[in-house]
């Protein structure tokens, strides 16, 4: 089931905006144990959603390998996607009218950022194991980095710490093409 975590407190990013607040949208599976050392923190791609037991079946799941019946499974979605945290949609409140194209820009660290104050809601002291492919193995990474101790395990798949130049270019040139779309202002 879906989940809103509301942020209440000014919130800077890494470009130096600082927004009023934020929320993230997430999906809890199974239940955190006495010990709480069952935590298993998954970060989905960029375009999934916060529950992968739709998406990551033979893996999350009843009697899978991740198990809502012996873990606590966490999954968020990422800040600016389309499926319930902050995105452009959203009202900004300086300006009482959606974000559109004023959406503030969120790097991989401001998702981290953004993570750590639903995990301290949450009450999580420690990730047993943290997972996540393409864009989310890099949010991994990072929170990896930035907290070293609070992982025990982590599963990066397909992903990488630093962009090449190749893949800068190729993401470049994707955000001129939507650019260069007529219909996409409106």
């Amino acid at each position: 089931m879906l989940k809103i975590f509301e942020h209440h407190e000014a919130f800077e990013l890494e470009s130096g905006r600082i927004l009023p607040g934020f929320h993230l949208a997430y999906t809890t599976l199974g239940k955190i144990n006495e010990k709480k050392d069952n935590v298993i923190w998954i970060f989905h791609a960029l375009t999934a959603d916060s529950n992968p037991a739709d998406w990551w079946q033979g893996l999350v799941g009843e009697g899978q390998l991740f198990n809502p019946a012996e873990h606590f499974i966490v999954c968020v979605n990422m800040p600016g996607s389309c499926y319930g945290s902050i995105h452009p949609l959203d009202t900004d409140p300086e300006m009482n009218e959606a974000y559109y194209h004023n959406f503030p820009l969120f790097t991989i660290r401001d998702m981290v950022k953004a993570y750590v104050h639903l995990r301290k809601f949450l009450a999580i002291e420690k990730i047993y194991i943290g997972l996540g492919g393409s864009m989310g193995g890099q949010q991994l990474l990072e929170w990896a980095v930035t907290e070293p101790h609070l992982f025990d395990h982590i599963i990066p798949i397909a992903t990488n710490a630093v962009h090449s130049p190749w893949a800068i270019a190729f993401n470049a040139s994707q955000r001129m093409c939507i650019g260069a779309d007529t219909s996409w202002k409106e």
